[in-house]
């Protein structure tokens, strides 16, 4: 009887272990993943667009990633070069838009662009997106 509970609470930590992970891709996606790419006049109205229908609020930069998330969890499972920081920089270019806040104006600048993307995993699942803007085509 005594050991019944030890062992439930050992199931339950083992089943919450992996929910951080799960959590953090989720928010990824909500942030970084936009495929295919929501049609907008040009990159300024996107990046208004969709800072505001993703409830973005607060960030200075964004980038949005188009592209299928198959690709992008790829750069997980060899498909990136490890980078400094636990980071993996993407082996291959995506297409994306970069949104930056403009304090000035109080609006969003967007640039499309095709560029790696630099990120970090979490079991297998890409959790943070690193906003750096000029990186070199190599490491």
């Amino acid at each position: 009887m005594l050991l019944l509970p030890l062992v439930l609470l050992v199931a339950c930590l083992a089943l919450a272990g992996g929910q951080p992970c799960v959590t953090q891709n989720r928010l990824f996606i909500r942030h970084h993943v936009n495929n295919p790419r929501t049609p907008a006049p040009n990159p300024r109205a996107y990046c208004s667009m969709m800072m505001r229908r993703r409830r973005i609020y607060g960030k200075l930069i964004n980038t949005f990633i188009h592209a299928p998330i198959r690709p992008i969890n790829n750069v997980c499972f060899g498909g990136g070069t490890p980078f400094p920081s636990g980071l993996l920089w993407s082996k291959v270019s995506f297409t994306i838009t970069t949104c930056i806040y403009n304090l000035s104006t109080c609006s969003y600048t967007g640039t499309h662009l095709s560029s790696r993307i630099l990120i970090s995993c979490c079991q297998g699942h890409p959790v943070y997106y690193e906003e750096r803007m000029l990186l070199p085509l190599r490491v």
